[in-house]
């Protein structure tokens, strides 16, 4: 007893003395105030002694320290001294600290503060800001967690100028689709739509992220293939201390969660971790095979065999639906070696979400024949209720090795995101038929992306070299669309019930459909900067970027010529398959279509110059030139065989995008701007293409045009800025953007439902951003902010063309189709806005948070002007989208006594507002082309930080 006694005191002895001999650091960034980037080679030391060290090629410092209150001293040379009192080190712990030193001719004296002025983080968005070449906007980590927002697609539409349409896509200053760029970590990442240009956001959770920054104004080291901005997503990686966290949080709507109503079908068993186990594969041998009426086949055994391979679940399910929940792990730390740091982290983050909307509406209308009457007519009203299961999980690993001049490291970014999806609802033609139908909408979407990045960045004195190299492969799987359409005709049986048909001629269908497309990207860069005199820089580098697609689509629709159930599942029985010897029930029908698949490539290299010159102590000019080889092959074939496309060179186009830029310092805080880019929009693989792809979820046939062509555009800025205080400033910028050769989607006056896209000549866009944040000094750590777009966009509808007679060779423009259509006393211009182009954004929000960052609140409010959402043509009515006004609030609190625990309440659309999408017409009331009643969501999450 009396020797566990001893040892068990010796052990607490050397616990307590290693404890309270271990030291903890001081880290963080020093900040050179004249240019907003790092100040390499910047002292940091504890006053009064010799214990120090020297900022990094990055500005980073990490200073080892005792337990216990310290004044640091940040020094360099020909800037102010900045000494900082009363920074409290823990042992074992992390105390981050960003610093800023500023020049002064006239009088280099020292300035001291506390530590409590200098801790806010969203500082360093601001200044760089303030100091950057490039008009640009952005969020940091520190502003995602106060707003609570979980994807990046809720977050990004706080900045200033930009919003987002279906929930995903980017549209900076009212532009979207090809006109936007996204980055991942500076490097090209693909869509994962296979019908648009741009980047689905959704899919990147905040938890993973470290700052998202948009670039409004081109410069020659940005990719030339933008025009209203390049969104660059900057993933963790290289944490700044020790930090284990996990977070799992539960939402609540009541229209929505614990359900017994939620629409599903049965799946795989997989489906809640994010991929399909194989139960949605196309069931078949040789999926090119063709399959006919098995009654005047020469071997109905196939197209027999076919049809009882496929899945016999058509019919959505009633199911009790959960709440949506969220959950994330978090870790990550910075070892200090002496010589060299080595950072690494891992984030792995899973969340899963239900929608349920009861009596949703989809309508489809046409303008009356008769032009004196106003009202539209109702070709097709669909009312139902639709589920929808959102799985999303990420998986983000960083690593590195970092010394005072160098470092190296590597990313690998893993996302996966899968929706399950089930409508029913009652369809009612209107106009053609006149039945009512009743359709069963089974879908599963699956998009993935993996991204394993390598990275260098390299100082030599007056030299900064940094390369990277990534591999993205992304996957969008759309797996055993199902569809039915169960028609009741003008027929009852012997029992008086109505008679059903899934008979084309009696307004029925069913069809299943199997989409999958795989793109490889390659991109490599390397930039050099020679940085000399006074903050000038000369900067030199080189980039390439390759691409590969592999689409493909097939397509089968199943036939039964007699009389059926109203039970989609009826049709996949066994005993009602195809039967030789009464010769009725379901099979399989339909077969290969060439011109439905397609593979392509491309390769954009490039290479530019640029200087960064400041022609006297207030005017910066940044000009340089970017020159852009771009190719693009296709292979494909038209349906009849005819037409061949064997890897076929479409584009071969050498750029030269020049741009100039000037900042006219009129203070330290504040800022004129002005800048001029060439910059061009490429067409996509899709868009250059002979593909005749019908997309069954939208019912529109995408017809490819191999001869479309690049848009070049010319971009004007001016703004003016002013940065006051802390984390606060005023800016007013406005913008003009002309359009050569702008691509416009465009549909075909005798068929609407058909689109392709065409080169329209000239096009416009032009507009004004206002943007403040400003503290409010009568309560301690409140603040407030707003940012407010208005934009107008011009496209000419002469040069638009919607029919052309291949005969005569005589076109209509949409313009023309716009007057033949006039209603009576209605003037039609020549000019409309361009597709999704919003008249103005307004973006505001409320902010608080106490002195020791315990407790924080925000209370944020977004909203868009009624825009553009397809256009129409012929008796086709225009489609708008209304106004979504988006309040929301998001509150956290530290609990306990250690403070590593974090309570964070959130209401979402607290005002009830419902998306809705009208067909608009001169003097006609609007009508619903989509509406969809979402509720207010409830949500509370709990973190702990070990």
């Amino acid at each position: 007893m009396r020797k566990f006694s001893i040892t068990f005191i010796l052990f607490y002895v050397a616990l307590t003395a290693s404890v309270l001999a271990q030291k903890g650091y001081l880290r963080g960034k020093v900040i050179d105030g004249e240019t907003g980037e790092a100040l390499i080679g910047a002292t940091v030391s504890r006053q009064g002694t010799t214990t120090g060290t020297v900022a990094d090629f990055e500005g980073n410092y990490s200073l080892p320290l005792d337990a216990g209150t310290h004044t640091i001293v940040f020094q360099f040379v020909s800037y102010q001294t900045k000494t900082v009192e009363n920074v409290e080190i823990v042992a074992g712990q992390v105390n981050t600290m960003d610093i800023t030193l500023s020049t002064d001719v006239e009088q280099l004296a020292e300035v001291v503060v506390t530590a409590e002025v200098i801790k806010d983080s969203e500082a360093a968005i601001l200044t760089l800001q303030k100091k950057s070449a490039n008009v640009l906007d952005g969020m940091s980590s520190q502003t995602f967690r106060k707003i609570g927002d979980s994807n990046l697609s809720g977050a990004i539409k706080r900045v200033t100028g930009v919003s987002i349409q279906g929930g995903r896509y980017v549209y900076v200053r009212g532009l979207g689709d090809r006109y936007n760029r996204t980055t991942l970590n500076g490097m090209s990442i693909p869509g994962l739509d296979p019908d648009r240009n741009d980047v689905q956001i959704d899919l990147f959770p905040t938890s993973v992220l470290e700052n998202v920054i948009v670039y409004k104004t081109f410069s020659p080291e940005l990719a030339g293939d933008f025009t209203g901005g390049t969104v660059n997503v900057e993933t963790k990686s290289f944490p700044e201390e020790k930090t284990t966290s996990v977070s799992l949080g539960f939402g609540y709507n009541p229209k929505m969660n614990l359900n017994g109503d939620f629409l599903s079908y049965e799946g795989g068993k997989t489906d809640l971790l994010g991929f399909d186990d194989g139960t949605r594969e196309l069931p078949l041998d040789d999926p090119t095979s063709s399959f006919e009426n098995p009654n005047i086949a020469t071997n109905p055994g196939p197209t027999i065999d076919a049809t009882k391979r496929l899945d016999p679940n058509m019919d959505a399910i009633r199911k009790n639906s959960f709440l949506n929940t969220s959950f994330s792990i978090n870790h990550g730390n910075q070892l200090d070696k002496g010589n060299y740091k080595l950072g690494y982290g891992l984030v792995l983050n899973y969340q899963n979400q239900y929608e349920y909307y009861e009596d949703a509406e989809w309508g489809y209308y046409f303008k009356d024949a008769n032009k004196d009457i106003y009202q539209l007519d109702a070709q097709r009203i669909r009312n139902g209720d639709l589920g929808r299961n959102d799985i999303l999980w990420s998986s983000l690993l960083t690593g590195a090795i970092k010394t005072n001049r160098h470092e190296v490291g590597l990313t690998f970014f893993r996302t996966q995101n899968a929706v399950v999806e089930a409508t029913s609802r009652i369809s009612r033609d209107l106009e053609e038929t006149g039945q009512t139908a009743y359709q069963d909408v089974l879908t599963y979407s699956q998009r993935s992306i993996t991204s394993p990045s390598i990275y260098g960045k390299h100082n030599f004195n007056k030299i900064t070299l940094e390369w990277n190299n990534t591999f993205t492969w992304a996957r969008v799987y759309d797996p055993d669309y199902r569809e039915a359409l169960i028609a009741e005709v003008d027929q009852v049986g012997e029992d008086g019930q109505p008679l059903y048909s899934i008979d084309g001629g009696d307004g029925g269908r069913v069809s299943r459909f199997w989409r999958d497309m795989n793109e490889n990207n390659e991109s490599a860069r390397i930039d050099a900067t020679y940085e000399f005199g006074d903050n000038n820089k000369l900067k030199f580098g080189a980039a390439a970027l390759l691409k590969w697609r592999e689409f493909e689509t097939y397509a089968f629709s199943l036939q039964n010529k007699g009389i059926v159930q109203n039970n989609p599942d009826y049709l996949l029985q066994e005993e009602n398959i195809w039967n030789a010897q009464t010769e009725e029930g379901t099979y399989i029908q339909g077969g290969y279509e060439a011109a439905n698949n397609y593979d392509a490539r491309s390769a954009v290299y490039s290479a530019y110059g640029m200087g960064d010159i400041f022609l006297h102590s207030s005017v910066r000019a940044i000009f340089g030139l970017r020159v852009e080889q771009a190719y693009m092959n296709y292979t494909g074939q038209d349906n009849s065989g005819i037409v061949v496309y064997d890897d076929e060179r479409t584009l071969d186009k050498l750029n030269f995008l020049p741009s100039v830029n000037f900042v006219f310092s009129l203070t330290d805080d504040m800022n004129i701007r002005t800048s001029y880019g060439r910059t061009v929009a490429r067409p996509s693989f899709r868009e250059k293409s002979i593909a005749q792809i019908l997309d069954p979820i939208t019912g529109i046939r995408y017809s490819g045009n191999i001869d479309l062509e690049q848009t070049d555009v010319d971009n004007f800025d001016l703004r003016v800025e002013n940065f006051f205080g802390r984390d606060q400033m005023i800016a007013v910028s406005g913008f003009y953007k002309k359009f050569s050769g702008h691509i416009e989607m465009v549909r075909f006056q005798t068929e609407p439902t058909e689109v392709t896209w065409r080169n329209i000549g000239g096009s416009q866009v032009y507009g004004i951003e206002v943007e403040g944040r400003k503290r409010l000094g009568f309560i301690e750590g409140l603040s407030a902010g707003t940012n407010v777009t208005l934009a107008a966009s011009k496209v000419d509808m002469t040069e638009i063309v919607v029919l052309e007679d291949g005969v005569t060779g005589e076109i209509t423009s949409e313009f023309e189709s716009r007057v033949e259509q006039a209603r009576t006393g209605e003037d039609v211009d020549e000019d409309r806005v361009m597709a999704g182009q919003a008249p103005f954004l307004i973006n505001t929000y409320l902010n608080f948070s106490d002195a020791e960052g315990n407790t924080n609140f925000n209370l944020s409010y977004n909203v868009q002007g009624e825009s553009l959402a397809v256009v129409g043509v012929g008796q086709v009515p225009d489609v708008y989208v209304k106004p979504f006004h988006s309040l929301n609030l998001n509150a956290s609190r530290k609990i306990g006594a250690s403070k590593k625990s974090q309570l964070t309440m959130r209401v979402d659309n607290i005002l009830g507002d419902s998306k809705d999408q009208v067909w608009k017409n001169y003097k006609a009331d609007e009508q619903i082309f989509t509406s969809f009643d979402t509720g207010r969501t409830f949500t509370i999450k709990y973190s702990y930080n070990f």
